[in-house]
């Protein structure tokens, strides 16, 4: 099996496992292998996690792509931590009543949506996250975040968006 050939094979397998249209990742493909090799290169960003814990992790990606309005990336990562190992309790906590997370999650929360709001985010949050997760948590904190906003500026370069459907933990 040529590369272009397997790329194309994993790109499907990963769309049927999270029930998610990988359209705009094939067309890149299609149009040009280098262009997706290097989305490619850079797709780990997002998932890199040693120091930050699971959940935190998760809600951080969540929160960014909930923000970024892609209610299917949102819906991916949702299948993604429950798959990792994430309370679904915890997961509907965030996408019915965020207000009331814990205050670990709270903070993480705040400090995603002061980054991807281009405000400044809390000098005093931000010491919390780095007292409660070290310097690591909080880098990786920024790679989650730097990271999961490549998928729908992709998808908006590539004119794929649509309407998307709220995201729900009913799989």
């Amino acid at each position: 099996m040529n590369d272009l050939s397997s790329q194309h094979t994993m790109i499907t397998a990963f769309g049927q496992q999270y029930d998610y249209d990988t359209t705009y990742m094939t067309e890149l493909l299609n149009a040009s292998p280098t262009a997706y090799a290097a989305f490619a290169a850079a797709m780990p960003l997002s998932r890199h996690r040693q120091a930050l814990p699971l959940a935190a992790h998760f809600v951080a990606r969540i929160v960014t792509l909930q923000a970024e309005d892609c209610g299917a990336c949102t819906q991916l990562n949702l299948r993604m931590a429950v798959e990792a190992g994430v309370d679904r309790a915890v997961l509907a906590t965030l996408l019915e009543r965020p207000d009331t997370l814990p205050a670990e999650l709270a903070d993480i929360r705040a400090h995603v949506l002061d980054v991807v709001s281009h405000g400044q985010p809390d000098p005093e949050r931000a010491a919390r996250i780095r007292t409660r997760h070290g310097e690591a948590g909080f880098a990786e904190l920024a790679t989650a975040i730097a990271g999961c906003r490549l998928f729908p500026t992709m998808k908006r370069a590539l004119m794929h968006t649509s309407a998307c459907q709220k995201p729900s933990l009913d799989f």
